[in-house]
């Protein structure tokens, strides 16, 4: 089996969903999960993201990154279910400027961080 990569975004996200998956990919590998691995990625507004911190987090700023893990083991059909990886398509594209980095740069360093948080 190969991984499974979901993603949910609004219609005017601003990604490639191709790139995304590819970067998705490597942060798995990077930690070891090279396969029969399911992750969800869920690209969310400032509003939607600050909702979900001061929700889950008790924090009232919106985030890059957020993770909601679910599971290290593999279920019954034979995937590792990780988790879910928020990321603030805002915040994401606005760092991108700020530092002078491509935006898929950036997002690879977050799904890094976002993996590395459901294996928390």
């Amino acid at each position: 089996m190969k991984n499974r990569i979901l993603i949910r975004h609004n219609k005017n996200w601003g990604l490639e969903e191709k790139i995304v998956v590819n970067l998705a990919q490597k942060a798995l590998k990077y930690w070891k999960y090279p396969k029969d691995t399911e992750l969800s990625l869920y690209f969310v507004g400032r509003k939607k993201a600050r909702d979900l911190n001061i929700k889950f987090r008790k924090m009232d700023y919106y985030p890059q990154v957020l993770g909601f893990p679910m599971n290290k083991e593999k279920d019954a059909d034979g995937f590792v279910r990780l988790g879910d990886v928020v990321i603030c398509t805002q915040k994401l594209k606005y760092e991108a400027s700020l530092f002078n980095k491509e935006i898929e740069q950036v997002l690879e360093e977050w799904l890094i961080h976002g993996v590395e948080n459901l294996l928390k």
